[in-house]
């Protein structure tokens, strides 16, 4: 998939050139491409929005806000280690390559990969990691007014995705809180 995205990405990516695999996947993955990263922010609010930001078809389903309190020692450089040989799981902060990376004050973790188990090993098992985590649910009931509140506040989706794509989904979405609003008075 790395491979395909570097050949055929170029002539949309606005003069962005991606040197390492670090930055190519960074990109990729902030494109809505599957990589191995797995997305953080630095930005409370950016996190809230992103748990409060779509409806999903279980309306029974509250929000998860995760916080991770990353320890020095377990952030890397993106260019100080091959992302397909990690003996360990890193976090780290990528080169703001993408304005999606800079808009969503994006961080990223790069889970170790166990041959022994066959598959990433998740922070929340992970000794290094497990008990740096906090917990927060965001009640279902309160996404449509907490939507609102960030919008208010600058943060939407036009604001966390700055192109057309973006910019189309937040007046749509907009036009249906509005409206889900008008219909339950």
């Amino acid at each position: 998939m790395l491979r395909r995205f570097k050949k055929e990405s170029l002539p949309t990516l606005g003069g962005i050139r991606p040197q390492t695999d670090w930055e190519w996947l960074s990109v990729a993955q902030h494109q809505g491409m599957p990589t191995r990263l797995l997305d953080w922010t630095a930005n409370a609010l950016a996190g809230l929005w992103f748990a409060v930001a779509a409806d999903t078809p279980d309306e029974n389903r509250d929000g998860v806000l995760w916080i991770l309190d990353v320890d020095p020692e377990n952030e890397t450089q993106p260019a100080a280690k091959d992302v397909f040989s990690l003996n360990r799981t890193y976090v780290f902060q990528p080169f703001h390559l993408d304005r999606r990376i800079v808009a969503q004050s994006a961080w990223f973790s790069v889970h170790r990969y166990s041959e022994k188990v066959d598959q990433f090993i998740p922070l929340n098992t992970n000794s290094r990691f497990s008990k740096s985590f906090t917990k927060l649910v965001v009640p279902r009931s309160r996404f449509q007014a907490l939507r609102q509140e960030l919008r208010l506040m600058g943060v939407s989706q036009a604001t966390m995705f700055p192109d057309l794509g973006g910019l189309c989904a937040d007046i749509q979405a907009e036009v249906l809180d509005s409206w889900k609003s008008l219909t339950t008075i």
